[in-house]
């Protein structure tokens, strides 16, 4: 018998949704600024229909190849992830489609708020503190056996308390290095933090990993700028965004950032949990935090995040 042809609604970034839309038993909030706009589509927050001190954050995703990549990877582990056992990681615990046909996944809690429109408030003890909250997470889902084989800045969020939050949505599960077929699945993560071999088509691995890592901290600590391709992190030194740092301290600071992105994966440092190591080592250089704790200069365009947030066309 002849299949019937099908017609699939066609791709296109997700219309801002109104305040107080339904989704499932969620209602939502307000959307998020991200930074960058999250890299598959619009964070918001939201309520519980019902019980409405029961929060959730919910993103809504394109209609595109990379949105339906992020709900392919949610169907295949959502039983595994639900298992992931970490404060500093959350992980969707439902999903869904709004009435025009974009998917969308759900992350009960209370998780705050997108890291990067926040980072202006923040002294470097302190964007250094949550560096090594992230790579101790992450610490702790290797040992579970999960991999962050992609990273993307607007998935990295600053919590209610002050601490930081992994949205777990580039999580997979460690891939065998002897299976030649596994190369995890892809969500496309930001250009400027995917590893050389990963960009040659290699596997996920602690190495490749370490290097977004290392991409997202350099971002965090010296800065990042627009490009056609997403954001990426500034390679100047750290004398250009922390210019009262002594000189042992931006010498090993800078040598850390190289350090963790390498081109070859051989030279990089050993892994998420070398990297807590030695930023834990670095903070023993710095003073400690004040008051009076110097933060960064801001961009001239950081305050287009503090206004509603724009769609892309």
């Amino acid at each position: 018998m002849r299949m019937p042809n099908l017609s699939l609604p066609p791709p296109a970034a997700a219309a801002p949704l109104d305040e107080g839309q339904v989704l499932g038993v969620w209602r939502l909030e307000r959307p998020l600024a991200d930074g960058e706009q999250a890299h598959a589509g619009q964070w918001y927050s939201a309520h519980h229909a019902l019980a409405t001190t029961q929060k959730a954050a919910v993103l809504v995703l394109d209609r595109s190849d990379q949105g339906a990549g992020v709900m392919l990877r949610y169907a295949d582990q959502a039983g595994d992830l639900a298992r992931l056992q970490h404060a500093h990681i959350a992980v969707p615990s439902d999903s869904g489609v709004t009435p025009d046909a974009h998917p969308y996944l759900i992350v009960e809690g209370e998780h705050g708020e997108p890291l990067l429109p926040r980072l202006p408030q923040l002294g470097l003890r302190e964007r250094i503190e949550l560096l090594i909250q992230l790579c101790e997470a992450l610490r702790s889902a290797h040992q579970q056996g999960w991999l962050l084989t992609e990273l993307d800045p607007a998935m990295v969020w600053l919590g209610p308390h002050g601490s930081v939050r992994l949205m777990g949505l580039g999580l997979a599960r460690i891939p065998d290095p002897t299976d030649p077929f596994d190369r995890g699945l892809s969500l496309g993560a930001a250009p400027a933090f995917v590893a050389p071999e990963r960009r040659a088509g290699g596997p996920p691995s602690l190495a490749s990993e370490v290097y977004g890592l290392g991409a997202f901290a350099r971002m965090v600590i010296c800065g990042w700028e627009d490009t056609p391709r997403g954001l990426a992190p500034l390679r100047a030194s750290v004398t250009q965004a922390w210019p009262s740092l002594g000189e042992e301290q931006r010498v090993k600071l800078d040598a850390l950032l190289y350090a963790t992105m390498a081109e070859s994966p051989d030279l990089r440092t050993r892994g998420a949990e070398g990297l807590a190591d030695e930023l834990r080592d670095w903070l023993r250089l710095s003073p400690p935090r004040t008051a009076t704790t110097e933060s960064a200069p801001r961009p001239a365009w950081w305050k287009r995040w503090f206004w509603p947030v724009q769609r892309r066309a």
